[in-house]
């Protein structure tokens, strides 16, 4: 199992730690190698099957807690095939969920696949308790080559990697290299899902070829922290080394690293300034300015070194909106696996497009965690920032000493354009709000906002119980000023936040609300007064005294928390009994991504599983 770290913290809030830690199944994506090459990627969000052959079972593009996934909806076996015959040496990656095992039988994530009798295929079995394969059918003949006992379950869903480069042969399950083989039956092939006899989903479908060494900024066997275990990455000719030591003077090898404000004006498009671990004190922002950038083929990245942790510490610098952390105001650009905190103000701000901020930690900073705006004040509305995103980042304990109501764990507020996502984030313990989608009369409406895969907790107040009464304490704030903009949330929680779980705030447009559960807010879990929002399948229990929920309750598959008591249009209502636990446990797998183990997760009983619209979707985020 993968190494966590537990976020939560007792506070005056009425709740215990708990210890309960299940690895969630979230994509682990490769990022990083400038040698890789990404030839075929599907995450089905165009709602359909192009470039897919099935030759047996019944596939169809799917809705699953408001995303779409590649189903086989049989129990016979099930084969669909991908890609290029001619590849060799390279990883497929997809996230499998089985929803029905029907038995002892298996599920494939296949490569170098001729057909339905030739391929290599990561296995997932459901054979005592569970094991993981290494699996290979040459002519019609099947067997394993390793194999190990692994828990599985249905309805989880599990990140799967077959990793082939000449007759060596990898597994990976969520980022961890759990088996490995050796064998040359076959040498070339595309790629296939296979599910054999079992009703199983699949998304995120992901070949890289070339170098497929894995994401340098993370260790998968370790949390990010603890430096541990990671064979660090070979470099590749023109990328640069930054210690806390460097000097501009230097050449940027690991034996002579640079200072990071040097690198950042060498690095060409396409490679990568790997950070060193240690403490980087400023005094002064650090700048990508306007103008450095890379192309959507060729991304300028800053990563950590292997699971060496570099923290960017801004202490040194003054209360004040002048004096920010690390600013990106250049477009394409990924940051991966660094640390931000006690910053003036921000700690991380994106004033430019296409950047990617992915298992970030900003921390203590005087203003808002990461924020997306403008780059100046002069920007025109077409210069404001869009298609940024922001994955498996954790953001918490940010307070501007001021008044206790700017600091906030992620915003993307007042100067924003089109296409910023947040995924798999976390907000937690920051003086005012989890995110906030603050629009202004001033500057009139900003681009609509995706957040999805999140979670926002305990705000309102720092992990020390500092609060202020300006402190507005919401998870979600997806609004300001009555400017309607037709947000999108879905798969997110809050809880136990001083004031909403998720708000309007005044938007009176339609923001999308789908499979979001929001749990022991203090005054509401949602609060929705005006507007033609749009509600699939959301959960609430004990926030406050009530609910408003003004659109449109889609197919009655809402339940919520009015009056003090569970209400729900079709009569299934919500307690403690639908939930595998309610004890708060909030850890970080090792790529970022949030682990909640049983917490606020839907019993087996719970006649709310598979209650939502389409049928066989649960209520609520898990």
């Amino acid at each position: 199992m993968m190494k966590t770290r537990n976020l939560f913290k007792k506070t005056a809030f009425k709740t215990t730690a708990a210890t309960l830690c299940m690895v969630l199944a979230v994509p682990f994506v490769l990022y990083g190698t400038s040698s890789a090459e990404t030839p075929f990627n599907d995450n089905f969000n165009d709602g359909n099957a192009t470039g897919w052959t099935a030759t047996t079972g019944s596939w169809s593009v799917v809705s699953d807690n408001g995303n779409y996934a590649y189903a086989q909806t049989g129990t016979s076996e099930g084969r669909t095939s991908a890609g290029n015959a001619s590849w060799t040496d390279y990883s497929v990656e997809a996230k499998v969920k089985v929803d029905d095992w029907n038995g002892t039988n298996r599920t494939y994530v296949a490569g170098r696949y001729t057909d339905g009798n030739n391929y290599y295929a990561a296995s997932l079995y459901n054979s005592s308790g569970g094991k993981l394969e290494i699996r290979k059918k040459v002519s019609g003949s099947s067997s394993t080559l390793a194999s190990k006992t692994y828990a599985l379950s249905s309805g989880q869903w599990y990140t799967v990697k077959l990793e082939m480069n000449g007759s060596t042969i990898n597994m990976y399950v969520n980022g961890v290299l759990e088996l490995t083989a050796t064998d040359n039956a076959l040498a070339s092939g595309s790629v296939g899902l296979l599910a054999v006899k079992t009703k199983a989903k699949f998304d995120d479908v992901t070949v890289t070829t070339g170098s497929t060494t894995t994401d340098p900024g993370t260790d998968p066997g370790t949390d990010p922290g603890d430096g541990g275990g990671e064979t660090p990455p070979t470099p590749a000719a023109g990328d640069l080394f930054v210690s806390p030591t460097g000097t501009a003077s230097n050449t940027g090898t690991i034996d002579s690293p640079m200072s990071l404000e040097a690198a950042l004006t060498r690095i060409a498009a396409g490679k990568t300034i790997y950070m060193r671990g240690g403490i980087y004190s400023y005094s002064s922002t650090v700048t990508v300015e306007r103008g450095n950038d890379g192309t959507s083929g060729s991304r300028k990245n800053i990563v950590a070194y292997g699971s060496e942790k570099p923290v960017l510490d801004f202490s040194g610098q003054s209360f004040g909106s002048a004096n920010r952390g690390l600013q990106l105001f250049g477009h394409y650009w990924t940051v991966q696996g660094i640390e931000v905190k006690g910053a003036g103000d921000n700690g991380i701000f994106i004033g430019g497009n296409y950047n990617i901020l992915r298992n970030v930690e900003t921390h203590h900073n005087r203003d808002t965690g990461i924020q997306l705006g403008r780059y100046a004040s002069t920007a025109a509305n077409s210069e404001w920032p869009q298609y940024n995103q922001v994955i498996h980042s954790y953001s918490h304990d940010n307070f501007d000493p001021d008044n206790g109501e700017d600091a906030d764990g992620f915003a993307a507020k007042l100067t924003v354009g089109p296409g910023n996502v947040f995924d798999g984030c976390i907000a937690a313990y920051n003086v005012d709000d989890g995110w906030d989608l603050y629009a202004k009369t001033d500057t009139g409406p900003i681009g609509a906002v995706t957040i999805k895969n999140s979670i926002a907790h305990h705000n309102g107040q720092t992990s020390d119980g500092t609060s202020t009464t300006n402190s507005d304490g919401n998870g979600f704030k997806l609004g300001g000023e009555q400017i309607p903009v037709n947000h999108i949330v879905t798969g997110s929680i809050a809880f136990q936040n001083k004031k909403h779980g998720f708000t309007y705030n005044s938007n009176p447009g339609s923001i999308t609300m789908t499979n979001n559960t929001s749990w022991d807010n203090g005054q509401s879990n949602f609060a929705f007064d005006v507007g033609t929002h749009l509600f699939t399948n959301n959960l609430s229990l004990d926030g406050g005294s009530s609910d408003k929920t003004s659109g449109t309750d889609v197919s009655g598959s809402n339940v919520w928390w009015k009056n003090n008591a569970s209400v729900n249009a079709n009569g299934r209502l919500a307690s403690a009994a639908d939930f595998v636990s309610l004890a708060p446990s909030v850890t970080r797998n090792a790529d970022g991504s949030p682990n909640l183990g049983n917490f606020l997760k839907l019993a087996d009983n719970s006649d709310l599983k598979g209650a939502g619209t389409p049928s066989g979707t649960n209520i609520g985020a898990r």
